[in-house]
């Protein structure tokens, strides 16, 4: 009798048990298309607002994911070019770490008055930027101290600054900053993974190898072993269904509801789809 009632216990927990340890797959990844990538193109950019931007010297070439429409502009200010971020469908921000400066684009890229030179507000070694999403604001990464800004670049004014962000967070490598609803994100390229709220208070700190990796609504997805996760603080690391044949040098990109997988040659486009 005794020997019944554990079979029949142990018949009841296991399933639990294996249920317990799957965590559930949040998202699945419905493939749209894929983008052959401009021959010569140097860097590619892809903004939150389905924008895609082909780099080669000092020319961009914009491109809509969604109409395909194309823009291609030149101009002798964007000696080099660092990072291309969008602040809204109107604005984007060309930035030039060898320089030092912020140029401001139009949805044809064409400019927008003059650039904002960092070094006016004794910011002299700013490595990384990223779009706020308060209005008019970006964040600006000073590797110099190791103080992270929030700048007004309509009133040419420093809002908030912490310096000694890397004693303070024990950060080590190389910072990136991307900000979403959910929090200011800063990645490492040795695997640190922290958000910090509006007051720059860290609310979550994490630490797992990737290749490559960016936020979504309040968990990351990233590459690991030519393999793609999504992990999240409340259901913690899930392994995505095999959607391509992945490298160490595949980069991730978000834009809207669509992660976009860069590869040597080609954008491949999936749509985020809700479990």
């Amino acid at each position: 009798m005794n020997l019944l009632k554990y079979l029949l216990v142990s018949l009841f927990i296991a399933p639990l048990a294996i249920d317990a340890q799957v965590a559930p797959i949040p998202y699945e990844l419905v493939y749209q298309h894929t983008i052959k990538i401009p021959s010569n193109t140097e860097q590619t950019f892809i903004d939150y607002g389905n924008n895609l931007y082909f780099v080669t010297k000092d020319q961009i070439t914009r491109q809509s994911l969604a109409t395909g429409i194309e823009n291609v502009q030149s101009q002798k200010a964007w000696q080099s070019i660092d990072q291309i971020i969008s602040i809204n469908a109107m604005k984007t921000v060309v930035f030039s770490q060898t320089q030092q400066q912020l140029c401001f684009t139009d949805n044809t890229l064409s400019q927008q008055g003059n650039c904002i030179d960092l070094q006016d507000y004794d910011l002299t070694n700013v490595t990384k930027v990223a779009a706020s999403k308060r209005p008019d604001m970006l964040w600006l990464y000073d590797e110099l101290n190791s103080t992270l800004v929030l700048f007004n670049f309509v009133q040419h004014q420093i809002i908030q600054s912490v310096s000694n962000l890397r004693g303070i967070l024990n950060l080590q490598g190389e910072p990136r900053l991307e900000e979403n609803a959910t929090g200011l994100w800063i990645f490492t390229n040795t695997g640190q993974i922290i958000r910090m709220d509006d007051y720059l208070n860290a609310i979550s700190q994490q630490s797992f190898p990737f290749s490559s990796i960016v936020p979504f609504k309040n968990g990351c997805f990233f590459l690991r072993d030519e393999k793609l996760y999504y992990n999240s603080l409340i259901n913690g690391e899930t392994m995505l269904q095999t959607i391509s044949t992945f490298s160490p040098k595949d980069k991730l990109h978000i834009s809207g509801n669509q992660i976009i997988i860069e590869k040597s040659k080609t954008l491949e486009v999936f749509i985020i789809k809700e479990n």
